[in-house]
């Protein structure tokens, strides 16, 4: 699938901190579909993610998706809005049901009565994870700091969902986590900081037989006891089995990713046509692609809080449009 970026295209920048190709949400119009296309046709409007690493990335007036990643959008949403929705809902769903799999899915019970905890549930793919948790019938402890405002808007307090501030630090964050346990252990935990020592907020209230816990930076952390399976959230099992370092390693779903993107890449589309799936805060950085540079360095020094940045293609200065001559 190849979507139409002049005068409609919008990108996402995104801090992979390892992967070169950044900016891999997309939203515009679809111009052209490959001969196994049965989805999707031209002039249909859509949003995607673009293939981690490959060479066709999205900051260009056309790029590149794959059909079990791309979702439909209704005529009333705004392509800068759209661009928001791939990964942090994607990585999202991996996490929660392929990595921890705390439910097989949305049509299912959750497999244990233990709450989620998601770390930095104020960012986009945790504000996602706490979204799809609730779509799920899950408790959810939501750890975060400064977004703590915008996470009261995405629990349900009647359901005993809660907010711990990271802040006070590990051992007194350990210790409400688990009052809020009433004596139990915990099962799930989904960390999508992933850095600077973020799993001792919440590893000594766990299940040191049962416990899963999930990130979404690779490593393995020695410091957690090997009776708590550790995985990492991957985006790239969409397309492809990532292979491990180690035997105790487990990076992104290890078969079925292209089932499970065509799957939620459905289910994604339709949450965003009922409303159970709400947007994330966004900002459209002035400039087109000349922005891009201050949207990444924000991202990179931690200086956004509860908020995405888009790139929209067509207010970069210079850019020939789709009815000027390329």
């Amino acid at each position: 699938m190849q979507s139409q970026r002049p005068g409609n295209g919008h990108r996402q920048p995104h801090d992979h901190r390892v992967c070169p190709n950044s900016g891999d949400d997309m939203a515009g119009t679809v111009v052209e579909v490959g001969s196994s296309v049965v989805d999707f046709r031209s002039g249909d409007r859509g949003a995607a993610l673009d293939k981690l690493g490959a060479e066709h990335g999205a900051y260009a007036e056309y790029a590149i998706a794959y059909q079990w990643n791309t979702f439909h959008l209704g005529p009333d949403m705004k392509f800068e809005d759209a661009a928001t929705v791939p990964m942090a809902n994607f990585m999202a769903a991996i996490g929660l049901f392929a990595m921890l799999r705390v439910t097989t899915g949305t049509w299912d019970y959750p497999r244990q009565k233990s709450p989620l905890v998601v770390y930095g549930a104020s960012s986009a793919v945790g504000a996602a994870a706490v979204r799809l948790a609730k779509i799920s019938g899950l408790r959810v402890i939501c750890i975060a700091g400064g977004g703590k405002s915008f996470v009261e808007t995405l629990i349900d307090t009647s359901k005993e969902d809660v907010i711990v501030d990271y802040r006070q630090g590990a051992e007194k964050t350990v210790k409400e986590i688990e009052s809020q346990l009433g004596g139990k252990k915990l099962i799930y935990a989904f960390d999508v900081i992933s850095e600077k020592g973020s799993q001792n907020f919440f590893w000594p209230a766990m299940d040191l037989n049962a416990g899963q816990v999930s990130f979404v930076l690779w490593g393995y952390r020695e410091d957690i006891p090997k009776g708590i399976e550790q995985s990492t959230t991957m985006a790239g099992s969409l397309w492809k089995e990532l292979m491990p370092l180690s035997k105790r390693d487990r990076l992104g779903m290890r078969v079925g990713g292209k089932d499970f993107g065509r799957a939620y890449s459905k289910l994604i589309r339709n949450w965003l046509r009922e409303g159970q799936l709400k947007l994330h805060p966004h900002e459209v950085v002035p400039g087109g692609l000349k922005g891009l540079e201050f949207a990444l360095k924000t991202l990179r020094n931690g200086k956004s809080s509860a908020k995405k940045y888009v790139i929209s293609i067509e207010d970069t200065p210079g850019i020939k449009h789709a009815s000027e001559k390329i």
